[in-house]
């Protein structure tokens, strides 16, 4: 497809850029209709809908509130890429410009190698969205097309509605259904992708220049010239800077992943237990797998940058400053202090995303679980 090939290997995140102009979130301009238009259709097909649903026992309870909960999750990170779009591209300005930066030719070529491999990965991953996108919508229409069939036959089966529309027992109903179904499928697998490709990159790409700023350190030789290390210096302030407009960028979204997670996960682990394996959660796995990789992704890049932004910290610490000069000397004591501010990716400010967080939420999850389990 030409929407996932890369023309100008210069480019910062390119298909992250595609992902959200599609959305009708453009860099410069006013916000297209496009957005507004599939906020409105998501809230009237994928919110409200939700709420005018007949509980009459308790699984149906449980399966309602675990679809609440993820759909006020995805309009939820949807009108967050709103929010958060200006930070979006003034970021990636800030990254081009730090990447553009003079590096040695060691240096250049690790920053190229990366970056290629980071696009690469986010043509898979959208790729990888779209077969989850066309099997969300294939999946629901094969097991129920059979049961549509067979209701207007006998005229028997379990009485459902959606905006009061027939769709077990009259076909024109059910297909209006079908396609709105299908479009919320679309709107939220754009938005989830867009958000995961863009914040995925953008993760990587600052945890890389933490990684050229470390070689830079590690290739100082002893006795280095002024010109060396304000290169360095001046590479380690730009990359700092991309650190604070990173958590800045991420705040909303990292808030709502780790917040929503937790709920979504019970809910739906006890629906899947109180229904068994069978078709209907067919659907309910593959949006519990979809989460489930979103919040480790996040929270193993959130190790990963955390990591290396302490490398730096530990070339500084073994560079042999002694054989420098007195000015040197002096410039070098205050990049370690800077340096030894812990740098992490945090959810809201409140708490830390790493790996040691998403333990805590697969205990809390569980905990929770167990509770459903006890008062059912």
């Amino acid at each position: 497809m030409k929407f996932f090939q890369i023309d100008d290997t210069r480019e910062m995140l390119p298909i992250g850029c595609r992902l959200l102009k599609l959305c009708g979130l453009p860099c410069s301009g006013r916000v297209n209709r496009r957005f507004w238009l599939m906020c409105v259709f998501f809230f009237v097909f994928g919110q409200i809908p939700r709420f005018l649903i007949k509980l009459d026992e308790p699984i149906a309870l449980v399966r309602v509130g675990a679809e609440i909960v993820y759909s006020t999750y995805i309009f939820l990170q949807l009108i967050a890429l709103y929010a958060r779009r200006s930070d979006l591209y003034r970021l990636i300005d800030t990254l081009q410009e730090c990447v553009e930066n003079p590096y040695p030719d060691d240096v250049r070529a690790f920053i190229l190698s990366t970056r290629d491999t980071i696009n690469k990965s986010s043509v898979m991953y959208s790729k990888c969205f779209l077969a989850v996108c066309i099997s969300y919508i294939i999946m629901p229409f094969m097991a129920t097309s059979a049961v549509v069939v067979r209701n207007r036959r006998n005229q028997t089966g379990e009485q459902e509605d959606f905006y009061y529309l027939d769709i077990r027992f009259n076909l024109l109903h059910y297909s209006l259904y079908f396609g709105a179904v299908s479009g919320l499928s679309v709107i939220g697998s754009l938005a989830l992708c867009t958000k995961d490709v863009m914040d995925f990159s953008l993760i990587r790409t600052a945890s890389m220049l933490f990684q050229a700023t470390a070689q830079q350190i590690r290739n100082l030789p002893p006795g280095a010239s002024q010109a060396k290390l304000k290169a360095i210096i001046h590479s380690h302030r730009s990359t700092l800077k991309c650190a604070a407009q990173l958590q800045n960028a991420l705040n909303p979204a990292l808030l709502i992943q780790i917040t929503f997670c937790t709920a979504i996960w019970c809910l739906m682990l006890f629906y899947i237990l109180l229904l068994g394996f069978t078709s209907k959660v067919m659907n309910v796995c593959l949006l519990l797998l979809v989460l489930t990789c979103e919040t480790y992704s996040y929270c193993q890049l959130g190790t990963q940058f955390t990591s290396n932004a302490e490398e730096v910290l530990d070339e500084l610490q073994q560079l042999a400053w002694y054989d420098q000069s007195i000015p040197i000397q002096k410039q070098i004591y205050f990049m370690i202090h800077r340096s030894q501010t812990r740098i992490e990716l945090t959810a809201g400010k409140l708490f830390p995303v790493n790996i040691a967080q998403f333990s805590e939420i697969v205990k809390k999850s569980y905990s929770y679980y167990l509770v459903l389990k006890d008062v059912f």
